[in-house]
């Protein structure tokens, strides 16, 4: 009888470590089978000719965490820690990735080789190329990077690493390019409704406190605070925020901030950049400009001019003017912690749930 209770609680046990596993698992897969069925949100860009039971969201959607999703972007959360067996899937669009650590050292527990069946699926496929333009981190930092990519045929990574392969990449459901500038007003209506205006903050000590030594700046004059007819917050975590910018015709923004490290992803090319000028609220502070790394040039693939990518570091608040004729527009996603070097020791209590990815294959 004594044996028999023993047991019982410890299945009970273990039925709520599993249930509170599965309800921290990134993507439970609940609707796996309806979206199987149900057409791509959009036209595959480049002739990608692969189907859609094997993108990335559907085929290993615990890998790949859809964070947010609309007509024009889809933002991923990728996890891939080591050892997983992931599943082969591929990646319909263009895309920008935004990167903020390694994978570590060589992982002790490792095969000498990856499993069979790892890698591409068709080695022969022009999509293994992704024609990836790169771009650095901003000046003083290792991180954040960039990277630039055409649409990717069906692979199966495998990481014999020790930290995992952890990184956001923003999909582009349409490739706009130049063509933005005739056609912003047929892809984004709402940007040429008229909006309230927002005023300027008034510098004082009833903005609060500085956030940061690293952004000595009131909270306040966060872009999505200060200019919320510029900056839209479309996704939010403890780790990152996904931003979208948007800056009208002959508009000026209020003077607005950025207190996180960030990648930039471009997918509309909006004109002349000598057309849009800033304005800073401190001229003599150091965070003024981006501090950007190198441009991440579009995929040298299939005549694309588009996506593109850039690092800043945080900025203080400054007033951006467009002077052209097309709106400025493109997408900030920004790092509330940069996990460099360290996610080798710390991933698994900062991402605990990718210990138990193994078991939810």
């Amino acid at each position: 009888m004594k044996k028999a209770v023993i047991l019982l609680t410890t299945l009970a046990v273990l039925g709520v470590v599993w249930i509170g596993v599965h309800a921290q698992s990134p993507s439970p897969n609940t609707l796996k089978s309806q979206k199987a069925a149900s057409p791509r949100p959009a036209t595959e860009c480049c002739g990608y000719p692969y189907p859609r039971e094997l993108d990335a969201e559907i085929a290993d959607g615990d890998v790949h965490r859809a964070l947010y999703e609309d007509a024009h972007v889809m933002f991923l959360e990728v996890a891939n820690p080591p050892l997983l067996d992931v599943h082969v899937h591929g990646h319909p669009f263009i895309s920008v990735f935004a990167h903020d650590s390694t994978t570590g050292g060589k992982n002790p527990d490792a095969p000498a080789k990856a499993p069979g069946g790892s890698g591409p699926m068709d080695a022969k496929s022009p999509y293994n190329n992704m024609g990836s333009g790169e771009g650095g981190a901003p000046e003083g930092m290792k991180w954040p990077t960039c990277t630039t990519a055409a649409p990717q045929a069906p692979h199966r990574p495998y990481n014999l690493n020790l930290a995992p392969n952890h990184f956001f990449r923003i999909e582009f459901l349409h490739v706009e390019g130049k063509d933005f500038q005739a056609h912003w007003k047929e892809w984004y209506p709402e940007m040429a409704e008229p909006v309230k205006p927002v005023k300027d903050l008034t510098p004082g000590p009833a903005l609060g406190p500085k956030f940061s030594e690293a952004w000595p700046y009131p909270m306040a004059y966060d872009s999505i605070n200060a200019a919320p007819n510029n900056y839209k917050l479309l996704y939010d975590d403890q780790k990152v925020r996904l931003v979208e910018v948007t800056i009208r015709p002959g508009e000026t923004t209020p003077m607005a901030g950025h207190p996180y490290p960030t990648v930039m992803a471009y997918d509309s090319i909006s004109g002349d950049p000598s057309e849009v000028t800033d304005k800073n609220l401190d001229p003599h502070s150091p965070l003024n400009g981006t501090r950007g790394g190198a441009r991440g040039r579009a995929p040298n693939l299939y005549n694309l001019d588009a996506p593109t990518c850039g690092t800043s570091a945080p900025q203080a608040p400054h007033a951006v003017h467009n002077g052209g004729k097309a709106p400025v527009h493109y997408y900030r996603i920004e790092y509330k912690r940069i996990d460099g070097d360290a996610l080798a020791a710390n991933w698994k209590k900062w991402y605990p749930y990718m210990q138990y990815m193994q078991y939810m294959r």
